[in-house]
């Protein structure tokens, strides 16, 4: 075992294969041209085309040892085994030859070996039963040196070299390669089992960290009196928040490349405004695509939700005693998207929208919808605010 095992490490599957059928080959020709020689009498060409196969099949395997050059050694070896298989049908009946279908062979390996060679051989074999077709029409005949009395002893001993070439040589290859296959198959959902549980603990490790801190920046805001530097805090709260809840609703789905995007924005803008806690009565419209994103997608994306919610939760309803967050996000076409956002509260003017485009939200959201490779505009609206953002998604 552990000599072919070294064996196969030398030479590679394919190269062994190769050499295991041209050592077949040169055997069972030896062995059949002997039991036609000294069993059924035939003594010409039949005999000698056998013989002289096995015996140059041979010098051909022992010059791979020489040259290593697989496909050399292959090729020598279809062309030889091509040759001898036409010129012993010709002796042996033609188009009724039991050698002919042997030809179907030089096809199977072929396909083993490369398309390439499979189709070159199919070519050729089909236009070889044409022409012998042909020749039978035509009554174009050779001696055949099988007679009636040893005809079913040749067939049978034709019969038993298909059957050592076939089950012996590549059935327990095709069993050998299943078996092979079956066991990397195997290792591969192991492997990808392993992978998935470890992804998902990372995950959930990230969205552990992030209440953590969410938490300590909780404990620190209670110290601070001044309201701006609470309302940072509340920022850098609902940011970490967005965060930890793209990482939760990684951890709860098997496919990590595409995240349901409906229920996670929808779970993000409840948080917002329940984080809040507003005196007020605010809805949240949605219209979002049945969408799935990858986490380099929807991470920035979520972050751009959430400033822009946060902003509306914050100023767009100060003299208001109800109002309305709504978000729109639509896949275009193909990988382009378009998310609408904005609320019905207060507005703001030219004058005032020239000034917040420097403030910390605003930047931060230019630099998610410039990660996104997409652009930014603010809509003309009777009421409210609403911006639209174009971008593409990450490919998964």
């Amino acid at each position: 075992m552990n000599n072919d095992k070294k064996y196969k490490n030398k030479y590679g599957r394919t190269t062994v294969l190769t050499l295991n059928v041209l050592y077949t080959l040169s055997i069972v020709t030896f062995l059949h041209s002997m039991f036609c020689y000294f069993f059924l009498d035939i003594k010409e060409v039949l005999f000698k085309v056998l013989l002289a196969y096995s015996i140059v099949n041979t010098i051909n395997i022992l010059l791979f040892y020489y040259h290593k050059k697989i496909l050399l050694s292959y090729n020598l070896g279809s062309i030889l085994s091509f040759v001898g298989a036409c010129v012993m049908s010709l002796y042996s009946g033609g188009i009724n030859s039991p050698i002919l279908p042997f030809l179907v062979l030089l096809i199977y390996f072929a396909y083993l070996i490369g398309e390439i060679y499979g189709n070159l051989w199919f070519v050729v074999v089909t236009l070889t039963v044409i022409c012998f077709y042909i020749f039978d029409l035509l009554n174009v005949s050779m001696v055949n040196e099988i007679d009636d009395h040893n005809m079913a002893e040749f067939n049978l001993i034709f019969l038993l070299f298909l059957l050592i070439l076939l089950g012996g040589v590549f059935g327990r290859m095709m069993n050998k390669i299943n078996l092979a296959i079956k066991k990397a198959k195997q290792e591969i959902v192991y492997k990808n089992d392993e992978k998935s549980i470890m992804l998902k603990e990372i995950h959930h490790r990230v969205k552990n960290n992030l209440q953590t801190v969410n938490s300590l920046l909780r404990i620190q805001a209670r110290g601070v009196d001044d309201p701006k530097v609470q309302s940072m805090f509340k920022m850098a709260q609902s940011r970490i928040v967005a965060m930890a809840r793209l990482h939760e609703k990684i951890y709860n789905t098997n496919d990590f490349k595409h995240i349901d995007v409906n229920e996670y924005i929808k779970l993000l803008i409840d948080d917002l405004i329940n984080s809040y806690n507003l005196d007020k009565e605010i809805t949240a419209t949605m219209s979002v695509d049945s969408l799935k994103m990858s986490i380099d997608t929807l991470l920035p994306l979520s972050l751009i939700i959430n400033e822009f919610v946060s902003n509306s939760l914050k100023h767009a309803f100060k003299d208001k005693v109800n109002g309305e967050v709504y978000v729109e996000l639509k896949n275009n076409h193909e990988n382009n998207y378009e998310l609408i956002i904005g609320d019905n509260g207060v507005g703001i003017s030219d004058d005032e929208f020239l000034f917040i485009e420097n403030s910390t939200g605003m930047i931060l959201i230019k630099t998610f919808v410039k990660q996104l490779k997409g652009k930014i505009e603010k809509l003309k609206t009777d009421q409210g605010t609403l911006f639209k953002i174009s971008f593409l998604g990450a490919e998964s």
